[in-house]
């Protein structure tokens, strides 16, 4: 691994995921201190290095970061109480998703990086009626193509500041994978998801039961990697939610869902990348173990992507893993997008050869208008993302 990335791990494993003395100092290069700090920045980290940067030129770019990022959170804190008061005083609960819940885990909840809010509602009665409460409220949905959330967009009329509100119906998007979306459906079932409390800054919150999180936060990180890859921060998050509740995981159904679902590979990568680069105790689901060579191959390209991705705005939604990217691939993942875009009329067979041509129209003009990319150089992108899971193994690419 680069001389960069090994520092860089190092400084993060010290100040944010390990429990060592963090007084004992890791020693910058001087030629390295540019690269470092842009990986820093890229990965929206410059809290937990911004000691180790002081008296060096960028220092006061990682500071102002820094205090970007702080007044974003209790920015997102506000927001995040604010909308879910609302849907509580009209008798709506909802399970709050990542944001201030992993930031809690944080020796630091402030310098965790937040984004949107993310509440998530698993009765189709209650998520109806939040959207009929939301939007009674200056809630503005957007116009946006998703097979598992809405989302909205709120704006504070004293601070002029708009935030985005995700609304969960599904906790994740679909695969092509049938079984993975029956577990996850039946995991996250209105019927069998228990509720826990996490209290944050005096005020109570619905959160996921740890098992339920663990397997969540897994399913995130697979989402992200299929489409446009993730940063180090969502490892951050699985190291410290493990570090806080690891003896409240059922690590054997965490096995059972993971093995059935096909991601295991996945699951095993992670935990060992997280014991190897940031700390996490061996202790804590200590047969699973996989590739150090494997690992470091895995998180040399989470931090090549950046936070979440760099390849977002040209990339092609990807739903899978394929063993090949061929012409069959291609059209089985139109299929996929099809039902996406059309989930009530895909129940029709008989409209599927309209749907699909409506599918494939849609798909050109966003390449040229929103990807701002050719057709060819799209199936292009897809064909090399999709070699990412052929690491893990995961899907069709699963021997399990």
């Amino acid at each position: 691994m680069e001389s960069v990335y090994t520092t860089y791990l190092s400084l993060i494993r010290q100040t944010c995921c390990s429990s060592a003395d963090t007084s004992v100092g890791i020693a910058i290069r001087p030629e390295e201190a540019h690269a470092i700090a842009e990986l820093s920045q890229e990965h929206r980290t410059a809290p937990f290095l911004l000691p180790s940067f002081r008296g060096m030129d960028c220092y006061a770019s990682l500071k102002q970061q820094t205090k970007s990022m702080m007044l974003n959170y209790y920015q997102i804190e506000h927001f995040t109480r604010t909308t879910v008061s609302l849907l509580e005083k009209e008798h709506i609960s909802c399970h709050l998703l990542k944001g201030l819940s992993l930031a809690d885990c944080y020796p630091v909840p402030e310098y965790r990086k937040l984004g949107d809010l993310d509440l998530y509602i698993n009765g189709k009665e209650e998520f109806d009626a939040a959207k009929r409460i939301l939007e009674a409220h200056g809630y503005i949905e957007e116009d946006e193509l998703s097979d598992h959330h809405v989302t909205y967009q709120y704006r504070f009329f004293k601070t002029g500041r708009t935030f985005l509100l995700e609304l969960h119906y599904r906790v994740i998007g679909l695969y092509q994978y049938s079984r993975a979306n029956e577990i996850v459906d039946e995991v996250f079932s209105s019927d069998r998801l228990g509720r826990c409390e996490q209290t944050i800054h005096g005020y109570p919150y619905t959160v996921l039961p740890p098992t339920e999180y663990v397997f969540y936060q897994i399913h995130h990180m697979l989402k992200h990697y299929l489409y446009s890859g993730f940063g180090i921060r969502l490892l951050c998050d699985f190291t410290l939610y493990l570090k806080r509740h690891a003896d409240e995981v059922d690590f054997d159904r965490i096995h059972t869902w993971c093995r059935e679902s096909r991601i295991f590979h996945l699951y095993e990568i992670i935990l060992e990348s997280c014991r190897i680069y940031l700390g996490l105790l061996g202790t804590i689901d200590p047969d699973i173990h996989y590739s150090p060579a494997d690992c470091e191959q895995f998180v040399q390209q989470v931090l090549k992507d950046g936070d979440m991705g760099s390849d977002t705005a040209s990339s092609l939604v990807g739903s899978s893993s394929y063993q090949k990217v061929n012409l069959a691939s291609c059209l089985k993942e139109g299929h996929i997008q099809m039902k996406v875009r059309f989930p009530k009329a895909c129940r029709y067979p008989i409209l599927w050869p309209v749907l699909w041509g409506v599918t494939f129209f849609c798909f050109l003009k966003n390449t040229y208008t929103i990807r701002n990319t050719t057709f060819l150089q799209t199936l292009r992108d897809f064909k090399k993302s999709n070699q990412k899971t052929h690491l893990i193994k995961i899907f069709e690419n699963s021997e399990q």
